[in-house]
């Protein structure tokens, strides 16, 4: 049998076994966004159609989305409102799940090309028929294996020395899977380690031309605040521990990371979201600094970069995993003993399958492996979370010894960011982030007043009758901000008073709870009254919420300022 014959074989047999996953309706609702968003696009084109939605993917993402509904209609009616909305719709599921199916045989081409050996094949094969590749499109429907796809033609271009298109292309994948911004000073880097300056500014201009030509819709029509949004309010658009992500926050949240605030105190009066960072930024940092100009040192950066993200950051999805499923593949060539990474790979495979299949089953308990199905114990899914963090280690410990320094490291931030609690100093509590944070007009602003969330030629000083402060929080009644404070603090301080923007109807009531407890509540303040102060003793407290309410009147004008807040250990 000819090498030949045996890869077009091996390619044909991965293609049909994801064909008999498609019918499964998979993750229901990302198939229904899917199509909700396609159908806008067709319908309205891509400004129109992204206005008339929730679409919060990267702007570009819905010429893919158009696409797929385009080609549905080839087939039959988009509009025939029962059929096309079913979740067993087998032409829509078999359109849309072509896209990751054939960035999957894609993904092991590329594989095959960068080794062109007996190795490489097998490495193909080992992604072709990896138990997560096939639950993730084929079965899911999710395109992160497209996003990888397009990433690694980038990466291919900058190879054959071609950096303008290996920004270019670069940025059409960072726009296809927002996720893989994440890769972009890696790979700059990369490119100004191999290419020179002149490589670099050639990549970035190729970066620039692709972000413009892929919205130039959006440009031309003065629309570009819509793009920029795409790219940043997903920032906190989930603020929970973990998103099923078995990771370093899905066993702090005891196996319940999507029902626990990534607000809350993690260590001290640090967060979990703040931690979390900090260890994914010291990790990121550790890349950069070992990263040299040759590919094996590239990709594992691009390893412990997608790993950490993934185990460390809090708001950490399921899928997020999935890259390093690519990237150890084309690294393994590089580590000696093939045998050791077969086992190593398999193991992670399976622990991290079963991190997929347990994601998809919380929430579709039908379409999940039966059996499989029914093992989603906190017990079992936590154990699944230490696992994938001890290989992290390992990996580690492959690379050298002195990579587990970054710990240190991570411990010296955290000492950092609570040397104020450890040395009993004031701290203002514009230095947290509440967990719970509601009011009817506007969004909560820090340092600045509730008209500032208009954006940034509305921002304001806070003040009261023209009394400036330089921190507080500018809110609006009826509103309610909750404070995680661990039981940290013995007394907390705070000037208050209708913001001087507000209207001449303003009328308003604050209110400090501790734990629920009514520690304070203030007369009715109006627009021309001075700013006020008070006391209230909050040892013991964890939880401290300030309330405004609009005084029985209607919250007309209510703007609303917590003025110099402090918290005194």
């Amino acid at each position: 049998m000819s090498s030949k014959f045996l890869i077009s074989f091996l390619f044909v047999i991965a293609f049909l076994l994801r064909l008999l996953l498609v019918p499964n309706p998979g993750f229901e609702a990302d198939v229904s966004f899917w199509k909700s968003w396609g159908l806008a696009t067709r319908d309205f084109g891509i400004v129109e159609g992204i206005k008339q939605t929730n679409n919060n993917y990267p702007t570009p993402f819905a010429y893919t989305l158009g696409l797929m509904v385009k080609l549905y209609s080839l087939f039959a009616d988009p509009h025939n409102f029962n059929e096309f909305w079913q979740n067993t719709n087998l032409t829509f599921l078999a359109i849309s799940k072509l896209f990751p199916i054939l960035a999957d045989l894609g993904i092991a081409a590329i594989i095959l090309y960068m080794g062109q050996n007996t190795l490489s094949l097998l490495l193909a094969v080992f992604y072709l028929f990896n138990p997560v590749s096939l639950i993730d499109g084929a079965w899911w429907g999710q395109v992160d294996s497209l996003g990888v796809f397009i990433f690694l033609i980038a990466l291919l271009l900058s190879l054959k020395r071609q950096p303008f298109w290996a920004g270019a292309v670069f940025m059409l994948s960072m726009m296809t899977k927002l996720q893989n911004m994440i890769y972009g000073p890696l790979f700059f880097l990369f490119i100004w380690q191999s290419l020179g300056f002149d490589g670099l500014r050639k990549a970035i201009l190729g970066a620039t031309v692709g972000f413009f030509g892929l919205n130039i819709e959006f440009f031309l029509s003065k629309n570009m605040d819509r793009v920029i949004a795409s790219l940043t309010s997903n920032y906190d658009y989930f603020p929970w521990m973990s998103l099923n992500a078995f990771n370093v926050w899905w066993i702090v949240s005891g196996g319940h990371g999507m029902q626990v605030s990534d607000k809350l105190l993690a260590i001290g009066i640090v967060n979990a979201k703040t931690v979390g960072l900090l260890m994914f930024s010291s990790f990121y940092l550790f890349a950069l600094v070992r990263q040299r100009k040759n590919l094996q040192s590239f990709l594992e950066s691009l390893i412990i970069v997608n790993a950490s993200f993934f185990l460390f950051m809090t708001e950490s999805h399921d899928r997020y995993l999935f890259p390093t499923s690519v990237f150890l593949l084309l690294w393994a060539p590089f580590y000696k003993n093939f045998r050791v990474f077969s086992v190593f790979y398999i193991l992670f495979s399976l622990v991290y399958f079963y991190n997929l299949h347990s994601a998809l089953v919380f929430n579709y308990p039908n379409n999940g492996l039966p059996g499989l199905s029914q093992l989603i114990q906190p017990t079992v899914t936590i154990t699944a979370s230490v696992l994938l963090i001890a290989l992290f280690v390992i990996f580690l410990l492959f690379l050298t010894r002195y990579s587990l320094a970054v710990f240190a490291v991570i411990v010296l931030g955290i000492t950092a960011l609570n040397f104020p609690l450890y040395a009993k100093q004031p701290m203002s509590l514009t230095k947290f982030t509440p967990y719970i944070s509601t009011q009817d007009f506007g969004s909560r602003q820090t340092n600045k007043s509730v008209n500032s969330s208009y954006g940034i030629n509305s921002w304001n000083r806070l003040s009261v009758q023209y009394m400036f402060y330089k921190k507080g929080i500018g809110t609006h009644t009826n509103s309610r901000h909750v404070f995680a404070i661990n039981s940290k603090f013995k007394r907390f301080s705070t000037d208050f008073g209708v913001d001087t923007e507000s209207g001449p109807q303003a009328s308003v009531i604050f209110e400090i709870y501790g734990d629920d407890k009514l520690l304070f509540r203030s007369e009715t303040m109006k627009k021309y009254d001075y700013p006020r102060h008070t006391e209230v003793n909050i040892e013991g407290i964890k939880f401290l919420s300030l309330v405004t309410t609009d005084a029985g009147d209607g919250n007309i004008d209510d703007h609303t300022d917590w003025l110099n807040p402090m918290l005194y250990p």
